[in-house]
């Protein structure tokens, strides 16, 4: 029987963020997540699976139908596998198939689940975004991460609100787990009404402060706004 996923939408642009930032890729966005980030941007993509309605909230695919919407050529170099929460559907099969077509694959995760094996082989990004607390989480949410050492094709993003309180809590989680600063990627709030002020306010505090982090925009977040399927 073949794999069937519950997908939020498809579609195909430029990826906005993180070390891929402005290769086109296409995008496949699974339904469901594990977490409920104040600052989301794609919170049509949690409701809860007893309420969500099926044509509505998601549709469910095989992994033939998925395949059957990317191009048989692949004139896009990635594909991005994100969410919602993408580990918390089965991926390996899907992974192994974009990889067969020879696509690059991109999740993008909050880092809570670990990978097994041929997945982590697979991917060949796995972009990780740990929540600090300004995502509403009192303790933040930040998992082991233990999987981490097993690759070195992962970066870490981090969603920076204020960064005079979250930039000394990305230095405590960097740090205290040993991790390179130089995997380290923080952006602004994507929600933020003026976006390109809140991007130049992050970029002098780590300016300012000594920070040895990068800090890079939400790409398509400056090319089309606050729009689905970008």
């Amino acid at each position: 029987m073949s794999t069937s996923y519950a997908i939020s939408e498809l579609f195909t642009s430029i990826q906005g963020e993180g070390e891929v930032i402005g290769i086109p890729s296409h995008f496949i966005r699974l339904y469901r997540c594990d977490l409920t980030c104040s600052w989301c941007d794609s919170k049509y993509t949690w409701v809860r699976q007893d309420q969500a309605v099926e044509g509505k909230e998601y549709s469910s695919m095989t992994m033939e139908e998925i395949l059957a919407w990317l191009p048989k050529e692949p004139r896009a170099p990635l594909v991005t596998l994100t969410g919602g929460e993408p580990m918390l559907q089965p991926l390996l099969p899907l992974a192994a198939a974009l990889d067969t077509r020879g696509y690059q694959v991109v999740m993008e995760t909050n880092g809570l689940h670990t990978p097994e094996r041929g997945l982590l082989d697979l991917v060949c990004h796995w972009a990780v975004s740990p929540k600090l607390k300004n995502a509403g989480m009192t303790d933040g949410t930040w998992g082991p991460l233990d999987w981490l050492g097993k690759t070195r094709n992962y970066y870490l993003k981090f969603v920076i609100c204020d960064p005079a309180t979250d930039l000394p809590e990305v230095q405590e989680f960097v740090e205290g787990r040993g991790l390179l600063s130089g995997k380290v990627i923080l952006q602004p709030d994507g929600l933020a009404l003026d976006y390109e002020a809140t991007l130049r306010r992050l970029a002098e505090h780590v300016r300012d402060g000594g920070y040895p982090y990068r800090v890079l925009p939400q790409l398509h977040r400056l090319l089309w706004g606050l729009r689905r399927g970008v």
